[in-house]
């Protein structure tokens, strides 16, 4: 019995550094394979066997660190037939594109970067579509503005507002906050005297659009406020006025700028009234950050503007635009 013992229990040591040597060389292999699935891109974004990519500020190691980020993952790659430039169009003209490290507005007669069948990306609030346009025409007579015919235009948007953009690019628009919040008083406290610096008394204006956004993804929160009251067909009355800006806290202070403002104080002056609106917050050049669309409509015509958030010393500036009316 004692030499069957000892067999058998030899026999076992046996048996478990078999399994150990077995099931040991299949975990190694795994590990080894999940190391070489990242790599560090020299811009410092990583990117997965997968194809998913992070932006932003990014710390990579290799063995048994994690990567971190203070920016956003995002998984790029959309199914499209994408422009070689990402540019940015309405329905009535192209308004530009990012050459990779610029704007470029679309001029009379300009040469779009497209062929036709494109792909593009619909920027408008409340919206997530993928519509086609056609190949490069002019739009709008008289005007004939280069651009496309999209197929969907309407999901756009209509006169006088909001208005959005469409863009032949793959990766993800609203990489950060984008919220459509009720005001508590304190926006149209804001308005308010931004209106009376204006010539305009309005006791409790009226708040057209309040968004709260983070534009550059740093978790420090911005707030666009459209303040609007015209009358209809926007001919203009004396007391009419709209006017966007967008307030961004920079330090202990609170910043405020404008976007867009029309206000009408005096009987004599031309009885016009431009009505301003936030078509989207997208990111329109890839970098990460997001832009503001900027819409504006007068009685017969309409126009887009991007603006982009430059540094806290400069604001947002526009960058491309389009329009189109008499």
């Amino acid at each position: 019995m004692n030499r069957v013992a000892w067999a058998l229990a030899a026999l076992f040591v046996v048996l478990v550094v078999v399994l150990i040597f077995v099931f040991g060389d299949d975990a190694a292999e795994e590990t080894t394979t999940s190391l070489g699935a990242t790599t560090t891109t020299l811009e410092g974004a990583t990117t997965t066997a997968g194809g998913s990519t992070t932006t932003g500020e990014v710390t990579t190691t290799s063995g048994d660190t994690t990567t971190t980020t203070l920016g956003t993952t995002t998984t790029a790659g959309l199914e499209g037939n994408w422009a070689d430039e990402p540019i940015v169009v309405a329905g009535f003209g192209a308004l530009g594109w990012w050459d990779g490290s610029s704007w470029v507005q679309v001029e009379p007669g300009a040469s779009l970067p497209v062929a036709g069948d494109e792909s593009y990306q619909v920027a408008f609030l409340g919206v997530d579509a993928i519509i086609t346009g056609s190949d490069p025409t002019t739009l709008c007579e008289p005007l004939d503005n280069p651009g496309v015919v999209l197929e969907g235009e309407e999901v756009l948007g209509d006169h006088p507002g909001p208005y959005g953009v469409a863009i032949s690019a793959s990766w993800p628009l609203t990489p950060h906050l984008v919220e459509e919040i009720e005001d508590d008083g304190t926006n149209a406290a804001f308005a308010g005297e931004l209106l009376a610096e204006r010539g305009l008394d309005v006791p409790d204006p009226v708040i057209k659009q309040l968004l709260r956004v983070d534009l550059e993804g740093d978790g420090v929160n911005e707030v666009i406020v459209v303040s609007e009251d015209v009358t209809e067909g926007l001919f203009g009355e004396v007391g009419d006025y709209s006017i966007a800006f967008i307030r961004k806290t920079v330090g202990a202070d609170v910043r405020t700028s404008i976007l867009g403002e029309s206000v009408v104080v005096d009987a004599d002056e031309l009885p016009l009234v431009y009505a301003f609106s936030i078509g989207a917050v997208a990111d329109l050049n890839g970098d990460g950050k997001m832009e503001i669309v900027v819409s504006s409509a007068y009685y017969e015509g309409i126009g887009v503007e991007v603006w982009e958030y430059i540094s806290d010393d400069q604001g947002p500036v526009p960058q491309i635009s389009q329009g189109c009316g008499a």
